[in-house]
């Protein structure tokens, strides 16, 4: 079933677009020119391209799509449309036509085969919805009956017990172990939702049977799980391991051949020790595996089986207790936050998921044949279920497991890593695109081109002046009512009351929508010496491993006060132990969510990007826990036993997902240009001057240590960092007293961090509370006042055992938080206004005790292009950035009130500036329109980075990435006159931009309150409340000139030759040949950026600790 979901700001608006989308949907205009762009053409180049063919020729070689499509063909027959990729494989999608499309079209576009679901703050019954279907009466009563098409089940007999498939991929050293079982039937809602509950008990909890057997061990075999039950007709269960290590394909044949071979002459396969066998519990733990045999034929999964009956014959009974705490504790939780929890969606759309399940089950489940209506709400029972089933005894979750994972039909599927089929790929894309060429008659040729051409032409096809006259105004924004808050500050302005805190400032914001109770502390990172910021990610993951606790004997009593853990005391030792699994219980018990980060946990999307210099520890949980767990997590970060083999183990895993998210692309360009951008031995400015033929440039290239700590946190200097700590943590391990020091360097790092928050570095961070209920003032203080107290017993007991780090106040001037030192104050409660810093005034070189932050920009002159080949890309990234200097947010309202301020609107270019690159993003702006409506690429976005001072262009899986970086520039300089402006840019376009700045903005409020508020005021207001009043006086008063003047001053430079802008395009690996052709072909631009061919490897510093 196809979902398409709408969202407006009111029921006005709501009433106002169904009619627009139900004309789209049920009479859509599909001719012969939207084909060729939006699904499929071939160029007069013979270059392949069309936005779907974009999406899909990357999606189609990933190893989750790999492994996903393969298994559900073997599962489902050809009938079935799970046995077919939704967005079609890129030869599927090259034989497709217009005609079939709208065959398809036809025969299950019609209103008799269509749910519509209502979902908000809706009249019982909505009358101007009401109004729109009864305008469409006749149509509906002319629509065919009804389609019900019962899925065909899965195959009889699945046809192999394992099957083998590679992926494009640059690594070679893990791959993936995947297995499925038949489920039950959709419509037997408590057998699932009693499996569903099994599954995330067996993948979320770090002390589960799975999470000790495959991955959280000394020795991990499996970097992680992915476990779920498939909402498939009938449901499948998929268990998927990831990242399970592993030499080489040809180790995997030869180890399945020489199992085989010892099988053959009477000699047993390898394998552990049978749990079930065993006497009394087993260590899952610290069970032996041959690592290089994982892979062999059938090794796997006799692990996996023996884990599972061991589960059934011991580890039910023996954890009994902790495994019904934990379902009744993740009931409670579903129950009181359902959408964002329990179905991991959020609000509405957890709705709008269980609705739509019902509707497909109704239209394509056998069971439902003889049914009538949908029976909508069917998982509306979910949480009293969960709560009965929660009753549960022991007997019925061991034959749940018995019948479902032991008795049930297992299919196998691994996933094997090939480094040379991306290149293999577009080796045979390339002789493709020679073959068309070569084998059209010129007349042929030249009807293609003209038919292109067309097709090309009509996507600047725009919506009449007096059509969008005619169109119902955009809904007012003040009749949208926003989520009530309130808030109380705490140390942050009045005299009367300042109370000595480790914070400076403390807020409690009581919002009703929300059930459960969060925290979040905000701890500086101003005055962190600059050689411990490469492990600030790794003592980040530290905070929220499976570890246990190493207290001091003489504090031990006070720091454990009303914790209620059973401490072991080893003998000798003045320290008292807890045990990993021990406190990952206790954090179980009371968190539903918790989290440690650096930077602003919400908009902390990749590990490239540092939003907020702070660490950020949030937590979720029930308003009587709120102390006990911030408790928990408090102890963790300053007592965790954070031993050498700890750090060994989770630098292991950081450096597996960071590898993993380098080899796919996903943070290419967000990570690149940081790097690239900040002053440092391989800054721009060095790639500039970079010859790969010098063996001086490139000796220097290969040997750049001693970053400056600015670029510390950068994906590719982490990965870097990462393979020589772990290194040197191994041979240390293994007793190599020569890499000892490295060892106690790591160690001593990670007790620096500690010392710095622990001393001096919380005097000017934030504590928040968010609370459901209202509440007054006093209560707020006291809520603050015991979660700072707690805090301060804390590092109050860690200083008592440790030597006192005098960390320094911060040599620089922190442009996003108030200056520190040592002493406990109440910070200035505004900071002065920021100012992006000029290129021309940023050093190319920094010394020890300079800020090397990522708002620096490493000039560039001429601008500088980059050309990166990457074996695992199947499509190109496109990306580009300039300078953006531009003041914003509030100067120091002790001298001049934010009303006052507010008079002048002194942020109108900034917002302006947002105001315009909505303008451009929407689905028929200029810029998306010229690129992703012609095919060239599927992804096209525009970024103001205000905070790292870049105005960004990124174009993703792109199929021709000049033509899509041509484009831009064509709409740059189409722009430029003011003709070409008044004809592209009106009083609608600006009117519908408003009104998604505001949607954006007000739902993000809604989602992460929070976060909004510190993030607010680390920028200068007292918080979300001076925030709200502050941007829309801005937004409203925003008129066509401000955004021709933010064109001309942030825009131009793109097309301005000399200004300094920074390209980069990564592509799949070509040919010598092809890339010596593609890179002069990037320099043949007219805008005087000079681009460069750069091997990824050059980028990868070889770190010293």
């Amino acid at each position: 079933m196809t979902v398409f979901k709408y969202v407006g700001l009111s029921q006005e608006g709501a009433a106002n677009v169904l009619p627009v989308v139900l004309d789209h949907i049920m009479h859509p205009l599909i001719q012969d020119s939207q084909f060729a762009t939006e699904v499929y053409h071939v160029d007069q180049d013979g270059r392949q391209q069309g936005v779907v063919l974009s999406e899909m020729s990357d999606f189609a070689y990933r190893e989750s799509a790999v492994r996903s499509l393969n298994l559900r063909q073997l599962i489902f027959p050809p009938t079935s449309t799970y046995a077919w990729e939704c967005g079609g494989l890129p030869q599927s999608i090259e034989s497709l036509s217009i005609e079939e499309v709208i065959d398809y079209h036809k025969e299950f576009y019609s209103y008799s085969n269509l749910t519509l679901i209502l979902i908000g703050a809706y009249d019982e019954c909505p009358a101007a919805i009401f109004n729109v279907l009864d305008g469409l009466d006749v149509e509906i009563s002319a629509s065919p009956p009804p389609l019900r098409r019962p899925m065909p089940a899965m195959l009889p007999k699945w046809r192999k017990a394992r099957a083998d498939y590679l992926f494009a991929s640059e690594k070679s050293q893990t791959g993936s172990m995947t297995f499925a079982w038949e489920g039950p039937a959709a419509e037997d809602i408590e057998t699932c939702v009693a499996l569903e509950m099994l599954i995330d008990y067996m993948k979320t909890d770090p002390v589960s049977p799975l999470r000790k057997r495959f991955t959280h061990r000394q020795v991990p075999i499996a970097g992680n799980i992915e476990f779920g039950l498939l909402n498939y007709i009938p449901t499948a269960i998929v268990l998927s391991f990831t990242d399970v290590p592993f030499v080489g394909y040809i180790s995997h044949a030869a180890a399945a051949a020489a199992t085989s071979a010892k099988r053959r002459v009477g000699t047993p396969a390898m394998t552990y020790p049978s749990p079930a066998d065993t006497c009394g519990p087993l260590d899952l733990s610290k069970l032996h595996d041959d690592i290089n045999g994982l892979f062999a034929s059938n090794y796997y999964r006799k692990q996996l089986v023996s884990t599972m009956t061991y589960v059934v014959e011991h580890w039910l009974s023996d954890q009994w207790q902790h495994f019904s705490s934990y379902l009744a504790k993740r009931t409670a939780c579903s129950s009181a936050n359902f959408a964002s929890v329990a179905m991991s969606q959020k609000d509405h759309q957890g709705i709008l998921y269980k609705l739509t399940r019902d509707a497909v089950i109704h239209r394509l489940s056998p069971g439902s044949a003889s049914t009538t209506q949908p029976a909508f709400g069917s998982r509306g029972r979910l949480f009293s279920m969960r709560h009965e089933l929660g009753q549960k005894d022991c007997a019925f979750w061991k034959a749940l497991v018995q019948k479902w994972f032991l008795n049930g039909r297992m299919l196998h599927v691994a996933t094997l890593p090939d480094p040379k089929m991306g290149i293999q790929i577009e080796a045979e894309r390339n002789l493709a695109q020679r073959n068309h060429i070569e084998n059209m008659r010129p007349d042929e040729l030249e009807a293609s081109k003209k038919k292109l051409a067309e097709a090309l032409e009509s996507t600047k096809v725009s919506i009449p002046r007096e059509v969008l006259a005619a169109l119902p105004p955009t809904p007012d924004i003040s009749k949208v009512q926003m989520l009530q808050c309130t808030g109380y500050n705490f140390n942050h302005s009045s005299e009367s009351l300042l109370i000595e805190s480790p914070f400076g400032i403390g807020r409690v914001l009581v919002v009703p929508g929300e059930i459960e109770s969060k925290f979040q502390i905000s701890f500086p990172l101003a005055g962190l010496s600059s050689e411990l910021w490469s492990y600030l990610p790794l003592f980040v993951r530290l905070a929220t491993a499976q570890v246990g606790l190493v207290i001091p004997h003489a504090v031990a009593d006070t720091v454990l006060q009303d914790s209620c853990f059973v401490s072991v005391k080893p003998s000798g030792m003045p320290l008292v132990y807890l045990n990993s699994e021990q406190v990952d219980c206790a954090m179980g018990e009371v968190l539903t969510d918790h989290r440690a980060c650096i930077g602003d946990y919400y908009s902390h999307d990749s590990t490239g990007h540092w939003p907020v210099e702070v660490l950020t520890l949030f937590g979720s949980t029930k308003r009587k826990d709120l102390l006990r767990a911030f408790k928990l997590m408090s102890l963790k970060m300053m007592f965790g036993d954070f031993g050498v083999d700890t750090i060994l183990k989770v630098a292991n895993w950081l450096k597996k997902d960071l590898l993993a998210a380098r080899g796919t692309g996903t943070s290419l360009l967000i990570d690149t240009f940081p790097w690239l951008r900040t002053p440092g031995r391989l800054d721009a400015c060095a790639i500039a001057k970079y010859d790969p033929s010098d063996s001086a440039t490139h000796a220097m290239a290969s040997h750049a240590g001693n970053e400056p700590f600015g670029r510390a946190l950068n994906l590719y200097h982490q990965i870097a960092f990462l393979t020589t700590l772990t290194k040197s943590l191994s041979a240390a391990m293994n007793e190599d007293d020569m890499l000892a020091t490295e060892a106690d360097s790591a160690s001593n790092a990670i007790t620096q961090i500690r010392a710095h928050f622990a001393n001096c570095a919380s005097a000017t961070g934030l504590a928040h509370i968010t609370l459901p209920k209202c509440t007054d003032g006093t209560e707020a203080r006291d809520a603050l006042s015991t979660l700072v107290g707690e805090w301060q017993a804390c590092s109050s007991a860690w200083r008592e055992n440790h030597q006192v780090v005098t960390v320094p106040a911060t040599p620089y001037e922190l442009p996003t938080l108030y200056s520190n030192s040592h002493r406990i104050y109440t910070p200035p409660r505004k900071r002065r206004r920021a100012v992006v810093v000029v290129p021309a005034k940023v050093p190319t070189r920094l010394s020890p005790n300079s800020r090397a932050g990522s708002r620096n920009f490493a000039a560039v002159s001429p601008s500088l292009g980059i050309h990166i080949m990457l074996a695992s890309l199947q499509t190109s990234y496109v990306g580009v950035q300039v300078p953006l200097i531009i003041e914003r947010d509030p100067s120091d309202t002790r001298l001049v009130s934010l009303a006052k301020q507010l008079e002048k609107r002194p942020d109108t270019d900034i917002y302006a500036l947002q105001l315009l690159c909505i303008v451009f993003n929407r689905s028929e702006g200029l810029v998306k329109n010229a690129i992703r409506g012609r095919g060239y690429a599927y992804g096209v976005g525009i970024h103001t980075n205000s905070n790292n001072g870049n105005l960004a262009v990124y174009i993703s899986h792109a199929v021709d990435p000049l033509k899509a970086l041509t484009a831009f520039w064509d709409v740059m300089e189409q722009l430029g006159p003011e003709a070409g402006w008044d004809a592209a840019i009106d009083e609608f376009q600006l009117s519908a931009a408003r009104s998604i700045f505001y949607f954006r903005a007000y739902t993000g409020f809604t989602e992460s309150m929070v976060s909004e508020d510190a993030n607010f005021i680390f920028r200068g207001f007292s918080g979300v409340e001076e925030y709200l009043p502050w941007m829309r006086g801005h937004v409203e008063s925003i008129k066509i000139a401000d955004l021709r003047r933010a064109f001309l001053k942030y825009f131009v430079p793109f097309i301005t030759k000399g200004a300094p802008s920074l390209y980069i395009v990564a592509t799949p690996q070509f040919s010598p040949e092809t890339g010596a052709e593609f890179l002069q072909q990037l320099n043949g631009n007219a805008y005087g950026a000079k681009f460069k061919a750069i091997d990824m490897s050059v980028l990868d510093p070889i770190v010293t600790i």
